[in-house]
């Protein structure tokens, strides 16, 4: 099954094998104390990563992955987001891509995304304009080999509805309904500057990365290899699909 684990090449269909991925990351990551317990970060190799999370009586209240990408891409970040049942270290923001002002609400599309070391950064003021790796594991993926098939395949299947841009965003984890919890999902199409297949070094398997250039902004694209196929996605191919946006802040600007 495809999730987030397997979007960047872990086993993770079970809950065993789930433990065995954090078992894995507490014996071989690097410790990171933090003020509210610790961090143990797993670099897989080629830019995959897992982030175990320990409490203040060191024990494992959480895990999750990441991967460290090309990406970089200012932000204006306008909220924090505290989610019922998330442990401590767990972190998300809302923002603004790309804002061209100081202003609260400037930018090119409003979204929400997920931390993995929020605890390392401590308290700062919003809204805030900072550098994000933005990475998005993919739920759901179509591959185009370039604009054209992307625009005749959208004519095909619904030619009375509203078309996509090559490069277009949507927030749908800002869609629900009113009251409830903002997520960090995005629905989104761009296109492929770079990428190639990734082997996981912890587990051996393989997985695929993109960058890919969308409104306004770069984001790391990760996806398991089912939503890929045998396939290489060429330079120039449009992608389009559902993701999880997960986000790591870079140095002040």
């Amino acid at each position: 099954m495809v999730n987030h684990m397997s979007s960047i090449g872990f086993e993770a269909d079970t809950q065993e094998e789930f433990q065995r991925a954090a078992e894995y990351a507490y014996e071989h990551g690097q410790r990171i104390e933090t003020p509210k317990g610790a961090y143990i970060r797993l670099e897989a190799g080629g830019g995959a990563e897992l982030w175990l999370q320990l409490d203040r009586e060191q024990s494992v209240v959480g895990l999750n992955p990441h991967f460290g990408g090309a990406s970089a891409t200012t932000v204006n970040l306008t909220a924090e987001i505290a989610r019922e049942g998330e442990s401590e270290l767990d972190g998300s923001f809302h923002g603004w891509a790309n804002p061209q002002t100081d202003l609260p609400e400037d930018g090119m599309f409003p979204f929400v995304f997920d931390v993995p070391d929020r605890d390392l950064h401590g308290e700062f003021v919003l809204p805030a304009h900072r550098k994000v790796q933005l990475a998005a594991f993919a739920h759901e993926l179509d591959i185009y080999d370039n604009e054209e098939a992307f625009a005749r395949k959208q004519e095909e299947e619904s030619p009375d509805q509203i078309k996509f841009a090559p490069e277009s965003f949507m927030p749908t984890g800002l869609f629900g309904d009113e009251g409830a919890e903002p997520r960090a999902e995005a629905l989104f199409a761009g296109k492929v500057l770079r990428g190639g297949w990734i082997r996981n070094d912890a587990s051996g398997q393989f997985f695929y990365w993109m960058l890919v250039q969308t409104l306004g902004c770069e984001i790391d694209v990760v996806a398991d290899k089912r939503l890929v196929g045998e396939r290489e996605v060429p330079e120039g191919a449009i992608v389009q699909g559902t993701f999880w946006l997960s986000g790591r802040l870079l140095e002040h600007e």
